[in-house]
């Protein structure tokens, strides 16, 4: 069965801020332990307060862990060529892609971190390759399909 202490680890490993902050605040108020049930933590929502939900916001807002919510950005260079960018929202990705390739994005699509990816033999997600970069924004990669003349 799992636990806060996992749902919070996930959480931590995947950045998702909000939900981070809110296990963090329910923890510090004593609503929730470590050992609790996961599913524990939709009973506490469920009675949160407008004091919690205030707590929680201002975490958010103030961020003392300095989780930085990374997406990733698939955006069209010509037919057939994408490049995928690593960043914090759409208008930072459509900056690095114009720094980059001195063009602006035929489009610009955010897809999930999950998504895997063919990467030479092996499939890999985006979230894994995330993890091989210090800085952002970044290029992730580019993918060719053949073009059908």
């Amino acid at each position: 069965m799992s636990t806060i202490r996992d749902l919070l680890k996930d959480a931590m490993k995947d950045e998702v801020k909000v939900l981070v902050y809110a296990i963090r605040h329910f923890l510090s108020a004593g609503k929730l332990r470590y050992d609790d049930p996961a599913d524990k933590l939709d009973e506490v929502l469920a009675q949160a307060t407008e004091e919690d939900n205030r707590a929680i916001g201002k975490l958010f807002e103030e961020n003392p862990l300095k989780i930085d919510e990374i997406h990733v950005y698939a955006m069209k260079i010509e037919n057939g060529r994408f490049a995928f960018v690593f960043a914090r929202n759409e208008e930072e990705a459509t900056h690095f892609f114009c720094r980059v390739f001195q063009q602006w994005p035929k489009n610009c699509h955010q897809y999930p971190m999950d998504f895997p990816m063919a990467v030479g033999v092996r499939f890999r997600s985006f979230r894994e390759l995330k993890r091989e970069h210090d800085e952002f924004p970044a290029l992730a990669g580019i993918y060719e399909r053949e073009v059908k003349a």
